[in-house]
């Protein structure tokens, strides 16, 4: 409303469709319970249990065969992984993902080896159908497979990768969260204020947690966020470049 004053009423309605029974499948049922709570009281419109099929000419077109109008399509569909040239296509997995052993080590191969999203391994006891694709995973597999580089280099046989899965936080709204650790799940600003602070830790230097700190503060203060959308109606240049001013002479070269 601050950038478009002169729109009083959007009209507008926010459809949420998801193929799955449930919000926020990878999570505990709390969790999932307080997505839907919480969205259903902004006025969100829910599916469950209908995946979309198609979208054309403004309209969505779901499984069970009804159609939504809409001109805003936000389709989040996974993550596919970079392709990478040269690997054969025995060691492609779904999604792209390279298939590794428990070492991080693309099948098949002695040195070269995958790791986070890229990677898909299927050797750890409490992830058999693959770790999920989230920052943590990433880095644990960097920093153990630093360590059996280093074993390798010292004729030392390598340890298998184990992730150590230290819980899931989603925001769904402005002072609203979800949080599931190992041992305790949290909802509501609590957990908005400890997806907060993991965030703001892993930062390098403390100006920049500070800076972070007081700009996340500001916004949520004032309710004026730092990032806007500037248009501007175009206006017809007349006249040579000179006379619009874009050329300069600087050290007796022009420059446009």
């Amino acid at each position: 409303m601050k950038e478009y004053p002169e729109i009083r009423d959007f009209g507008t309605h926010i459809f949420l469709v998801d193929a799955g029974p449930v919000l926020l499948a990878p999570m505990s049922k709390k969790a999932q319970e307080e997505a839907a709570t919480v969205l259903k009281k902004l006025g969100v419109h829910i599916i469950l249990n209908t995946a979309v099929k198609d979208y054309s000419q403004g309209k969505v077109h779901l499984a069970d065969g009804s159609v939504l109008p809409t001109n805003a399509l936000i389709w989040a569909s996974g993550v596919i992984a970079r392709e990478v040239p040269g690997l054969p296509k025995e060691v492609i997995g779904r999604g792209r993902r390279i298939l590794v052993d428990e070492f991080n080590r693309v099948q098949g191969t002695a040195n070269i080896f995958a790791l986070g999203d890229l990677c898909y391994q299927t050797t750890d006891p409490n992830f058999p159908n693959g770790h999920p694709q989230v920052a943590q995973v990433a880095i644990q597999g960097g920093q153990h497979l630093a360590k059996n580089l280093k074993l390798l280099e010292d004729n030392h046989p390598m340890k298998p990768f184990r992730y150590k899965d230290k819980g899931s936080m989603a925001i769904i709204s402005k002072y609203k969260a979800v949080a599931d650790l190992p041992k305790l799940s949290f909802k509501g600003f609590f957990a908005w204020m400890i997806w907060l602070f993991i965030h703001i830790i892993p930062l390098v230097g403390f100006r920049n947690k500070i800076k972070l700190a007081f700009s996340w503060f500001w916004s949520f203060v004032t309710n004026d966020p730092t990032l806007r959308l500037i248009i501007r109606p175009g206006k017809k240049r007349k006249g040579t470049l000179a006379e619009q001013g874009n050329l300069s002479n600087v050290g007796g070269k022009s420059l446009v």
